[in-house]
């Protein structure tokens, strides 16, 4: 008796990628690689959001389009980045247990990063990892990121640059691969702001974003938009309305060049630190997450620098981390400096690997260590020669 029904074999199932950040900034370099893996179809990734404050990595996640498949709660509140990395290690110890993914994807030295990479191998899992920036042979600076950079180094199985300058020698060899900055592909969902972003990346203007809340730095802003024709400003966050009444002020209030912009809207945040120059603010949280992001910053001296809201999990008073005087004249001569150090000019600045390729150079890459693919790059580029 012959029987009807189907005999083929059920499809394979596709190996599973953890894409793991602990703050934002992660988010933003993972978020695009998802989608890539997403839309290729040969892996299938799962966001996970942790770090000290995991709703805050959630939120990226989602307002970047790619919802996080799982989020890992610390459970009682970290006071310090050794309490974060114990609550996590636990948590992504069961996560792997019971998904066993084929491979672990980590950006940057963040607290969750380093625990990722440890859990990982611990379970023998390939650890991926997207390192951002430029190696300082310093154990100490910056702290504690460098230390966990080693670390992550000495587990990880594939290694992804973001600019292929000043890599170690801990990471050169066959496994390493440059593949451009993924933070580049996040735009801002406002189109004045994605139109501003364009213009940057054309090297039509410089753009440099500010905490609005504080009235030296709004002070500053005004002077330096008068001073220099290709600059524009972002001011974050809702201002008082003791600050718009300071005659000094009043410059800003409707200029052209100056846009305001509500710290909730966290998809034109990223998109636009994507694209500045230099940032400043009176918190460690926003100033670590601009430096995350390859920001120069200025952090100026407050009573709410010691607010920690949202950050990693590493203390928010960090004595090594350079304050600047709260006055005008001393944030303007800092922010004047960063800019100093921004070169003008058509792609001044930007690596050409940057944007939606780099995403897609990342999921082959990948696709390449878990078998799915003859070359760890592109036949048709040549990554080394591209930034």
């Amino acid at each position: 008796m012959i029987n009807s029904k189907s005999t083929a074999p059920p499809c394979p199932k596709r190996p599973e990628v953890l894409l793991i950040a602990g703050s934002r900034p992660e988010a933003a370099r993972l978020s695009p690689v998802a989608a890539a893996m997403t839309t290729q179809g040969r892996v299938d990734p799962v966001t996970v959001a942790g770090g000290a404050d995991p709703m805050r990595v959630h939120d990226a996640f989602a307002a970047l389009g790619a919802p996080p498949g799982v989020t890992v709660l610390p459970g009682a509140v970290p006071a310090n980045a050794v309490q974060v990395g114990a609550a996590l290690a636990v948590r992504f110890d069961d996560l792997m247990t019971e998904r066993r993914p084929a491979a672990v994807l980590v950006a940057g030295g963040g607290v969750s990063a380093l625990v990722a990479a440890q859990v990982a191998f611990f379970h023998k899992i390939p650890v991926v990892h997207l390192h951002t920036g430029a190696d300082i042979d310093d154990l100490l600076c910056p702290f504690p990121e460098e230390g966990n950079l080693r670390v992550i180094g000495q587990l990880t199985s594939l290694f992804l640059h973001t600019t292929g300058k000043g890599v170690l020698r801990r990471m050169a060899g066959p496994n390493s691969i440059t593949v451009g900055d993924t933070l580049a592909a996040v735009t801002p969902a406002s189109p004045v702001l994605a139109e501003l972003a364009g213009r940057v990346r054309r090297g039509a203007a410089r753009v440099g974003m500010l905490d609005a809340s504080v009235p030296s730095i709004l002070s500053a802003a005004a002077t330096l938009l008068g001073s220099t024709p290709d600059l524009e400003l972002v001011l974050v966050g809702r201002t008082s309305t003791e600050v718009w009444q300071d005659p000094a002020l009043v410059g800003l209030d409707g200029h052209p060049r100056a846009h305001m912009l509500d710290r909730d809207r966290i998809r034109d945040l990223l998109g636009v630190v994507a694209v500045s120059s230099f940032a400043a603010s009176d918190r460690c949280s926003r100033y670590f997450e601009a430096m995350a992001c390859g920001v120069p910053a200025v952090l100026v001296d407050s009573a709410r620098r010691q607010d920690a809201d949202g950050g990693e999990g590493a203390e928010p008073d960090r004595d090594w981390v350079p304050v600047v005087a709260p006055t005008t004249d001393a944030v303007l001569h800092a922010m004047s400096g960063l800019l100093s150090g921004s070169t003008p000019g058509p792609g001044a600045g930007v690596c050409p690997m940057s944007g939606p390729a780099a995403a897609r150079r990342v999921e082959h890459a990948v696709a390449w260590m878990l078998g799915l693919e003859r070359d760890p790059a592109p036949s048709s580029e040549d990554p080394a020669k591209a930034c």
